[in-house]
């Protein structure tokens, strides 16, 4: 599930949507990702309705620690 979620990120297909919300494009359709106020991430995908995690949702988490590394370094 990492490998995958990290060949996501590096090939661009995790979109930043605004609020909370990422477009991700998979390898079986484009799925939803949301954080909700608590900061809790789910996903539209079957995997994850059916197991609470999935990589579309470790490729947001990924990201997301990048970009918050990078600012803290720029500072």
């Amino acid at each position: 599930m990492y490998e995958k979620a990290v060949k996501l990120v590096q090939s661009r297909r995790v979109e930043f949507l605004g609020n909370g919300a990422y477009n991700i494009i998979g390898d079986h359709g484009t799925y939803i990702v949301v954080q909700d106020f608590t900061g809790k991430l789910s996903c539209s995908c079957p995997g994850y309705l059916q197991k609470l995690r999935c990589s579309h949702v470790k490729a947001v988490e990924l990201m997301t620690r990048h970009k918050q590394s990078s600012r803290q370094s720029r500072l």
